[in-house]
């Protein structure tokens, strides 16, 4: 399990993750930005977005995470997902976890999956 050094989100632009939304097992999403929407006292919120790599599948061309990171000592973070469409979204999943899982690489991959597993 690697350990993200860089603490920058942004290193996650252009890494590939498996999300198999719609029993699409191998589907692939590339992240295309990461961006810090706000910070409150009680935490920071990010948004991912992501792409698919075309495979066949019949599945969202885009969605986004939106993640809240509490920085005032809590140790639950909240994930959710969107499918992103013209004119709007909606709301795939949502999942609060250990914001420990957060960081690491493998950690967020497993993250992904299970939010998927939550619909």
């Amino acid at each position: 399990m690697r350990k993200i050094i860089n603490k920058s989100p942004s290193r996650l632009i252009d890494m590939e993750f498996n999300i198999p939304l719609f029993n699409a097992q191998n589907q692939m999403y590339v992240c295309t930005n990461v961006k810090e929407v706000k910070t409150t006292p009680g935490g920071k919120d990010y948004n991912i977005s992501l792409s698919e790599v075309k495979r066949g599948y019949s599945v969202p061309e885009n969605i986004e995470v939106d993640l809240f990171i509490p920085t005032d000592g809590g140790a639950l973070a909240q994930v959710k997902m969107l499918e992103i469409r013209k004119g709007g979204f909606t709301q795939l999943g949502k999942i609060i976890i250990d914001k420990a899982a957060l960081s690491t690489l493998e950690g967020l991959k497993k993250v992904f999956r299970e939010i998927v597993k939550s619909m």
